[in-house]
């Protein structure tokens, strides 16, 4: 079974998998703080990025990214491999490819 994630940032979530609309690219994030984690990177505070910067980045804006937009509009749960047909990621799914949390 899949090693579930506590928010490292704000200890108040499980990370999930999501990925960009736009070009299905996948993260981590905490859906309470918007912490999020590019794949093969090691779930820690140190290494977390504000989902809100990262929306901005992609979308070249400054300030808020988001105007008349929401979540929907952008990101979406990713599926997770060997999941069950029409069963939505959960926290006890972390996406494949990223860190554990773990220090070698």
């Amino acid at each position: 079974m899949p090693t579930k994630h506590v928010c490292p940032r704000c200890g108040q979530d499980w990370v999930h998998p999501y990925r960009f609309l736009a070009d299905g690219a996948a993260f981590l994030l905490c859906t309470e703080c918007d912490s999020l984690w590019w794949p093969g990177e090691v779930v820690e505070t140190a290494r977390a990025k504000f989902l809100d910067d990262v929306v901005a980045e992609r979308r070249g804006v400054q300030g808020n990214p988001w105007g008349d937009l929401v979540w929907a509009d952008v990101i979406e749960p990713a599926p997770v491999e060997g999941a069950a047909p029409g069963r939505s990621p959960g926290p006890a799914d972390p996406a494949p490819g990223f860190g554990t949390g773990q220090r070698p």
